[in-house]
């Protein structure tokens, strides 16, 4: 990659004033939904929970990077920028969190497809706690051993706003290799999504044939809910991975790479809730 020209100091108030925004309008949605998940009554299964677990495991990169956007670049604070390594610390942990929720929720719905019968078993009681336990204790102790015993980091680059892994002999490529399990985990779900929706369409007569027009509403809505969720996950996937080539050849790279990278990712707990 070219290296950036150097940045001006209204270019960081800038980029930080954007995502702490972002940030702080994405936590407030996702209030939200934790908020009407406990609340609606249609929400109060396991689906509502899964929810409220996806939503929680956003809200705290969300939170983070509004404290470190906003003390760091919207205030110019220099101590919080040194110790970015605290805040992609926190982006490690919770990605693969988050990436398992999205799978939860996705095979939930498949499962309320193909087995109604014994989706009540699957996800409820101890069953569902063990999902959860799962979901966070996984992700936080393989995280745990890459940052805190192989001194892996994960640090902001200013040219750019955008946090990416600083490399030392202790912690190699095992970094690089934990973030590579982003990939399969998001085309799993894509793949589950899909084949929710495959099946809808094929056995929808057969799968609603006995139940009332408010359950049949409630499924579908819930089902397009999914869906929505893993269209606009994926489309972030490419944009992430490939929006860069799409931008003015005149834009500066730091502000493509921003776009890309921090501004999207962020973005993303606006859309999602």
């Amino acid at each position: 990659m070219a290296s950036a020209p150097m940045i001006s100091v209204y270019e960081d108030i800038l980029a930080g004033s954007i995502v702490s925004l972002i940030c702080a309008i994405g936590n407030f949605m996702m209030t939200l939904v934790i908020i009407g998940s406990s609340r609606i009554p249609s929400m109060k299964s396991s689906f509502g929970m899964l929810t409220i677990n996806q939503n929680l495991a956003e809200m705290i990169p969300c939170t983070t990077c509004f404290i470190f956007f906003f003390f760091g670049y919207t205030l110019n604070w220099k101590t919080v920028i040194d110790n970015s390594y605290l805040i992609g610390a926190s982006a490690i942990i919770t990605v693969h969190i988050i990436l398992i929720s999205f799978l939860l929720i996705s095979l939930n719905r498949l499962c309320a497809i193909l087995f109604p019968i014994a989706y009540n078993g699957i996800f409820k009681g101890k069953f569902l706690a063990a999902f959860f336990a799962a979901n966070w204790l996984i992700p936080l102790s393989i995280s745990t051993f890459i940052l805190v015993f192989r001194q892996c980091r994960f640090v902001i680059v200013h040219e750019g706003w955008f946090f990416d892994e600083s490399k030392n002999e202790i912690c190699g490529s095992l970094l690089e290799i934990y973030r590579s399990f982003q990939t399969p985990l998001a085309l799993i779900t894509t793949v589950v999504d899909l084949s929710a929706l495959l099946l809808l369409v094929i056995l929808r007569n057969r799968i609603f044939k006995s139940k009332s027009v408010e359950t049949r509403r409630r499924e579908m809505n819930f089902a397009r809910q999914v869906l929505v969720q893993g269209f606009v996950f994926t489309i972030h996937a490419f944009w992430y991975q490939g929006g860069r080539n799409l931008m003015p050849t005149s834009m500066p790279e730091n502000w493509k790479i921003f776009w890309t990278t921090s501004f999207s990712s962020n973005l993303l707990h606006i859309f999602d809730p």
